[in-house]
C-alpha cells in the first residue's frame, strides 16, 4: 500500500522523496526528462493498491483473487529478473542513467522479488488442520 500512497503523491506533482523533479526523474525512470503523466501514475497507484487489497484478503478470497495474485506476483518476479530496462522500454523511455542502474540494482530489483514472492504467498489456499 505504501507504494500506492507514493505514486500517489507523485501524481498530484510532489517530487517527494526527491528534492526536485529532475532528482525524481533519474531515480525513479531513468533520466532527468519528463516523469509519465497524472494517469499512468495512477493507474499504478489504482493497480499497487489493488495488489495490497488482494494480498490482505479484504477482496476475498477466491479463485479469482488467487489468479490475480499470480499474476501480478508473476509480473513482479519478472520484473525483479529483467530489471528496470526493459520496463522503461515498455513506457517508451529512453535507456537508464547510472541513478536508476544503482537504485535498479540495490532497491528496486530486490523489492519486486520481495513483492512477487508475498503475492505468490498470499494467494496460496489454506488447508483446515488434520485432527
Amino acid at each position: 500500500m505504501a507504494l500506492s500512497v507514493l505514486h500517489a503523491v507523485w501524481a498530484s506533482g510532489s517530487p517527494w522523496p526527491a528534492k526536485n523533479k529532475k532528482q525524481l526523474g533519474e531515480a525513479v525512470v531513468g533520466s532527468d526528462g519528463p516523469m509519465p503523466g497524472v494517469t499512468p501514475t495512477l493507474v499504478v497507484a489504482g493497480g499497487t493498491a489493488a495488489a495490497a487489497l488482494l494480498a490482505s484478503g479484504a477482496l476475498g478470497k477466491g479463485p479469482a483473487q488467487r489468479l490475480a495474485l499470480r499474476g501480478m506476483g508473476t509480473v513482479m518476479v519478472l520484473r525483479a529478473v529483467s530489471g528496470g530496462g526493459p520496463a522503461l522500454a515498455a513506457m517508451g523511455l529512453p535507456a537508464a542513467g547510472r541513478t536508476f542502474r544503482q537504485l535498479d540494482a540495490r532497491v528496486y530489483r530486490p523489492l519486486a522479488a520481495l513483492l512477487g514472492a508475498s503475492l505468490w504467498l498470499a494467494q496460496r489456499v489454506e488447508r483446515p488442520e488434520r485432527g
